[in-house]
């Protein structure tokens, strides 16, 4: 057999079960039909091969992105996007400036502002009324957990000082009962719901651009884990796939409603059959759960209260989304129908309860092979690691984050030193033999760089080309050890941006790693990460994105 594409002279790190490190790769049809040395790959090359030096640059399996919000960052890309800037005055120049260069707008939104910018009760509505009180404004905090509006929007909501908090949510209020201008969690929805979705054509554009972002980082799949059935992101993610303009797998996973019972299972499952009927790249296989919110917001759930929370009761220890027993039910209904489920979890209090339920699905339904995945884990109770590995849980970490920076020192306060100094512990789930994957829940983290993560996994320090808040950089604190017991090794991180996500969605049989038989999808770097230093790894950029065997970026 003659490949079709021949690369040799490079340092192939293969990601398999061995973690071989070869020379060569043959590629012949789409799929990978040699892994070894120089030598051996001759017998692949003929008159039509195409053969690449790679002159000691790095092959490694593509990456795999699975946890990223690609349709809702479709209002960084029809809207406007904040990330970058760090201050209000910022925020509301940069609003002005995108009024002024779109005359007869008639509403603006947007996302990426930072949470900890604005402590406390959050951002002004007067703010942004400064910007228009003609049209409503709507950003959403780059967390995704908080929104910022203004008085018109406020109004077309509807919302004044007899609306009540919906469960799991809060409207930030002013002395007098009055919106602040800031709505927390499901609160968000009476703003969102008034303003109104996003068109089929608009998603549409902003999954395209999407698209394009990822395979220059070297992504040929990405997982959205907050889909609604019957809405206009998921028509529009399968008219785009019916279309031929999905390149690369997307995925993703249904909202599960905490106010409903296991009775909203079969709907889920209808829409699941529905959706994945004439699929080509897209696919949805899971439910998303919310169990909690976040740190910067006071919203975690966590097992012990909050140093401080602003405005909360006392002992608060965040938002508990889901009842613990309606959450063991509907679990076991998820994973009696064929689904597995994708739980945001930030709090230790969180990730007990999901495991708790996870425990009581495996005992009413048996043990399977659904590849349940909790998700981002600030914290954890070091007693439920083992628990991950027993029942075969995911753990879809997100270790961008894992650096000292002002969010840091802000989520301080609320937690307590001693608690923010041991969030988002990395190493420990790799020791355990957790199936530990890492995503950068993109547009919460704005450029999602997987050699960012790598680097952040193994070094812990805020790496040069990347502080998302850092407003001294020459501070010493921001390159200060942050619990470097954590810090992972790069062939761990490798591995949980490829064949630990492919594993996560049942693509480990196909894609993930460079063995014979699998598709070939790969990625030419132009340093060597496994020998670099550590704090270079964040510089290393994709040269070619290859996905089953076709070149679909090329630097």
């Amino acid at each position: 057999m003659k490949a079709n594409l021949v690369f040799k002279n490079g340092v192939v790190y293969t990601a398999d079960a061995s973690r071989t490190v070869a020379e060569a790769v043959a590629v012949a049809d789409g799929k990978i039909a040699y892994v070894g040395d120089n030598s051996g790959v001759q017998a692949y090359i003929g008159a039509g091969t195409e053969v690449v030096d790679l002159a000691g640059k790095m092959l490694l399996p593509s990456f795999f992105e699975g946890h990223a919000h690609y349709t809702k960052a479709t209002s960084t890309v029809v809207g406007i996007n904040l990330a970058g800037l760090d201050t209000e005055a910022d925020y509301v120049a940069a609003m002005k400036q995108f009024l002024a260069e779109r005359p007869g707008l008639q509403a603006l939104r947007g996302q990426g502002y930072l949470e900890a910018v604005f402590p406390g009760i959050g951002p002004r509505k007067e703010a942004l009324d400064e910007v228009s009180k003609e049209i409503p404004i709507v950003v959403q905090a780059e967390t995704l957990h908080s929104l910022w509006c203004n008085s018109k929007a406020i109004e077309l909501a509807g919302v004044n000082t007899d609306t009540p908090d919906p469960e799991n949510g809060r409207i930030e209020r002013n002395p007098d009962g009055s919106a602040h201008g800031c709505f927390r969690e499901s609160a968000q929805d009476l703003i969102l719901d008034a303003v109104g979705d996003f068109s089929v054509e608009q998603y549409k554009e902003g999954v395209l651009a999407y698209q394009d972002k990822i395979l220059q980082y070297g992504f040929t799949g990405a997982y959205d884990p907050w889909l609604y059935a019957n809405s206009n992101a998921v028509e529009a993610i399968k008219e785009l796939d019916q279309e031929g303009k999905l390149k690369i797998y997307f995925r993703g996973a249904y909202w599960m409603d905490p106010h409903r019972g296991p009775e909203q299972v079969a709907e889920i499952a209808a829409a699941r059959e529905r959706d994945n009927a004439n699929a080509v790249m897209f696919q949805t296989r899971a439910v998303k759960f919310f169990m909690d919110g976040v740190l910067e917001s006071q919203t975690a759930f966590l097992l012990e209260p909050y140093a401080q929370a602003e405005g909360r009761p006392a002992d608060w220890r965040g938002d508990q989304i889901w009842e613990p027993e309606n959450m063991k039910k509907c679990v076991a209904a998820v994973d009696a129908a064929g689904l597995g489920i994708h739980v945001h979890c930030a709090g230790d209090a969180a990730v007990k309860q999901t495991l708790d339920s996870i425990e009581y699905a495996q005992s009413v339904v048996g043990k399977n092979d659904r590849r349940h995945c909790i998700t981002h884990i600030f914290l954890v109770d070091p007693a439920d690691l083992k628990r991950f590995k027993e029942m075969g849980v995911v753990a879809m970490l997100n270790a961008y984050w894992a650096q000292i920076d002002e969010t840091y020192f802000v989520n301080g306060i609320y937690t307590g030193e001693e608690r923010i100094a041991h969030t988002y512990p990395i190493n420990s789930f790799f020791k355990e033999g957790i199936i530990t994957a890492n995503a950068s829940d993109y547009p919460i983290t704005a450029e999602p760089n997987p050699f960012i993560g790598i680097e952040i996994g193994v070094t812990r320090i805020a790496p040069d080309n990347y502080h998302p808040w850092v407003l001294d950089y020459d501070d010493p604190r921001i390159h200060g050890d942050f619990w470097p017991e954590e810090r992972a090794q790069v062939e761990d991180m490798i591995d949980s941006f490829t064949i630990a996500q492919a594993y996560a969605n049942f693509l480990d049989e196909v894609s993930g790693s460079l063995e014979v038989g699998k598709e070939a999808d790969m990625i030419v770097v132009d340093r060597n990460i496994l020998a670099c230093p550590s704090e270079d790894i964040g510089l290393a950029q994709v040269e070619r994105t290859i996905f089953r065997g076709q070149t679909l970026y090329q630097k």
